[in-house]
């Protein structure tokens, strides 16, 4: 039955086309007339909304797309040498735009400002911070755990000192708390939560939206301290290459390779293939304590999707991914050794990892002629699973999840007031065994929802939501949600979020570091059904955003308070033994306090700076005592310099340089004093920085080679392994990690776009 479900749930999506999710866009050319009545592409023409920061420069066919912005309503052209024009645009559609010369008027001269790598969305009820590929590419990035090396309100860090496996963090709190999302689908969660940043690689990526506290209810009610939102590239986007190619290596003998192929077929179909492939070969082991600091490895990606774009008020796409994934890390020679001999060899430890996950996706939306409605269907199947071995300790995970959202959008009043409503059904299997512990759970969640918009012309808009599900182990629930935007003047922006958030956590995937230590893992759970209650918490947050001008470059000041609050949430103690890891359910408070001030300007022309300072306080109580979150700074400074040469031709070399420098306060570590002296860890970690840089050399339109340095202080955390020497003793521990267990790392690389 449930192979049927599958096939009918992907012949639909086929047949079916998705704009539930899909953003408005206006997209056209801008043209002059010729005396003998032809029109030809003005090339290097800017289009942007009038009174806003959104713009974007046409392709050499004189073709461009943007975001449609109904509140400016005012699309303008302009280029040296013509006549700038403006058009009425009050809905998404294809325009045209002619631009007539002004030869004549010579003294004319048009300055023209580009968008910002990273920029906040102006007009969202929700303060959302938008990275677009530029930024990306600022970095050595990947994959998506490392598309945050950038950004100072995502935390990016190693779990242990063994799998090499990045996790980040949001609020002072995990990622499993933040929903992370593909073009506003959930995607990285269940037993992806700990390795599905990997699974998304950088060259895949159009933009990325950030949003602290809890989300939009449309999208579920998992979304706690903030909301990920990843955006793919298009198949229908004009602008995006026909062909994308990205090879990247490193000193450590890493290697990236990543393939786009965008294909029109036809009017309204068109398809985009990814690929990815990566490798890391080299053995490495910096810091002589006989394990390796990176594990070895492949990975394989292909993500295969079509789209509907423009038919009949039908679109939708679809969208298959398959992922294949093998690691091998532990000693210099127990990496190289079998289970079965593994044992017979006490000082040496054996890392393993293997998985598979194909994961389906679609969308269909039909918008409703001659009326602001429209209806969408949202769907998405996965299959994952997993084989890892530590040592002697084995884990074998699946989870087969299914998904389906339909929503219903309808304008009550234009530009005033706005309602959508929908049902969901999410479905989450798992079976997973560690040890002689097995742990299975099938859940099924049906719900409903609804989300009013009122908006006050450009002063004041605010988005209440509710959406109730019924949970087959823990009832039924409600979630509300709301977000306030308030603009008494256009140069000050005041946000505040409030909502309730709900989740299941997954004990031994979220928590994989400590599977290769010595510890003991202890469940205190009191549920029947499952070991543990689900994870319950509330977010409280406000914003206020401060836009200047200096020296006539835009300039933003932004200040961010948060506070998250538990009913309940899975407590992973690791204080009350350095042998025991204990899991329990939360006995006490636990809160986190995020406080954080950014300003983003250009003191000089071509000069991006964005620095930005952040205070947590994240307590939890363990064992009858409120104790700091391990594992987090509460103070991080964080400075950016982004800078680019003047280019006047699109065929002009370029150069681009980028500089990023961050600084860690101390970290509060695990009690490890009843360990021997030898074995102990310190109470708290040394505050440290982090210094990364790169340089860009664009040839000329396509070609970009690239060169930088991750780390270029080379510090490097002393002993991140405690008891190396004796993997199968008591005092074994490869969890401890605190800062970068690697020192500098030289990468290079090129993109090349056709």
């Amino acid at each position: 039955m449930k192979t049927i479900v599958s096939i009918t749930m992907l012949l639909a999506a086929m047949l079916a086309v998705g704009a539930a999710q899909t953003p408005d866009v206006v997209q056209g050319k801008v043209v002059e007339k010729t005396e003998d009545g032809q029109y030809l592409p003005v090339i290097g023409a800017s289009v942007y909304w009038l009174g806003t920061g959104i713009g974007t420069l046409v392709d050499t066919a004189g073709r461009f797309s943007l975001p449609f912005v109904g509140s400016s309503g005012k699309l303008a052209a302009s280029s040296v040498g013509y006549r700038a024009d403006t058009i009425n645009v009050k809905e998404p559609r294809v325009v045209r735009i002619i631009l007539m010369s002004e030869a004549s008027e010579v003294a004319t001269v048009e300055v023209v400002g580009q968008r910002s790598p990273t920029y906040l969305d102006y007009q969202g009820t929700t303060k959302t911070l938008v990275m677009t590929e530029k930024e990306l590419f600022k970095a050595a990035c990947c994959n998506l755990s490392e598309s945050f090396e950038t950004n100072p309100s995502v935390d990016v860090s190693f779990t242990d000192a063994v799998t090499g496996t990045r996790q980040i963090e949001m609020l002072g709190l995990a990622g499993t708390y933040s929903q992370i999302t593909v073009e506003n689908m959930p995607a990285i969660r269940g037993l992806t939560s700990n390795v599905g940043l990997t699974y998304i690689p950088g060259t895949w990526i159009e933009n990325i939206q950030v949003s602290k506290g809890v989300g939009s209810v449309a999208n579920g009610y998992e979304s706690i301290t903030g909301q990920i939102n990843v955006e793919y590239r298009k198949p229908w986007n004009e602008e995006e290459s026909r062909i994308f190619l990205n090879v990247f290596g490193n000193q450590d003998q890493r290697f990236e390779a990543n393939l786009n192929l965008r294909q029109p077929i036809g009017e309204a179909l068109s398809s985009l293939t990814l690929l990815s492939f990566g490798t890391q070969r080299m053995a490495v082991d910096e810091n002589r304590d006989r394990f390796l600091d990176i594990p070895t490895g492949n990975s394989m990606n292909l993500l295969q999707r079509f789209s509907i774009h423009g038919l009949d008020n039908i679109e939708g796409q679809l969208l298959v991914q398959y992922t294949t994934d093998e690691k091998r890390g532990g000693t210099e020679r127990g990496h190289a050794l079998d289970r079965a001999s593994i044992a017979a060899n006490p000082l040496e430890f054996l890392y393993r990892y293997n998985a598979q996950q194909l994961r389906v996706s679609g969308k269909t939306g039909y918008v409703f002629p001659n009326s602001h409605r429209s209806v969408g269907l949202q769907w998405s199947y996965a299959d994952y699973r997993q084989s890892s071995l530590f040592n002697v300790r084995e884990y074998d995970g699946r989870e087969r999840t299914g998904y389906v959202n339909l929503l219903y959008d309808v304008e009550l009043e234009e530009k005033v007031h706005r309602l959508r409503f929908g049902v969901s059904y999410l479905f989450d299997e798992y079976d997973e065994t560690y040890t002689t512990l097995r742990l299975q759970r099938t859940e099924r969640v049906p719900g409903a929802f609804a989300e009013y918009t009122y908006t006050q012309q450009e002063t004041f808009s605010a988005v209440i939501g509710l959406r109730a599900d019924n949970h087959n182990l823990f009832g039924a629930f409600v979630t509300p949600r709301l977000h306030i935007r308030y603009t008494p003047d256009p140069d000050w922006v005041f946000r505040a979020v409030a909502g309730r958030g709900q989740r299941t956590g997954n004990m031994i995937a979220e928590n994989v570091a400590h599977l290769a230590s010595a510890r003991t893992a202890l469940v205190e759970g009191t549920n029947a059904s499952y070991p543990f209650e689900p994870e319950i918490a509330w977010n409280f947050g406000f914003n206020v955003t401060r836009y200047f001008l200096w020296d006539y470059r835009e300039g933003t000041l932004t200040l961010d308070v948060h506070r998250t609050s538990f009913e309940n949430q899975l407590v992973v103690n690791l204080d009350r033994s350095p042998q025991q890891v204990v899991f329990q359910n939360l006995a006490g408070a636990s809160y986190s306090n995020s406080i954080q001030m950014e300003l983003t300007m250009q003191p000089v022309e071509r000069l991006e700076l964005r620095t930005a300072y952040r205070f947590l306080d994240v307590q939890q109580n363990v064992d009858g005592q409120l104790r700091e979150r391990p594992f987090v700074a509460r103070h991080r400074a964080f400075v950016n310099f982004g800078y680019s040469t003047e280019r006047t031709e699109a065929t002009e070399p370029q150069m681009l340089y980028d500089l990023t420098v961050s600084w860690f306060g101390q970290k509060r570590l695990p009690d490890t004093r009843s360990n021997p002296a030898d074995f102990q860890a310190a109470a708290y970690s040394p505050s440290f920085f982090l210094v990364n840089g790169q340089v860009t050399r664009s040839l000329f339109e396509g070609l970009d080679l690239y060169i930088g340095v991750e780390n270029l202080l080379g510090f490097r955390q002393d002993r991140p392994i405690i008891s190396a020497n004796d993997p199968s003793g008591a005092y074994f521990d490869s969890s401890l990690i605190w800062g970068p267990v690697t020192g500098r790392m030289v990468y290079g690389g090129l993109r090349w776009r056709v």
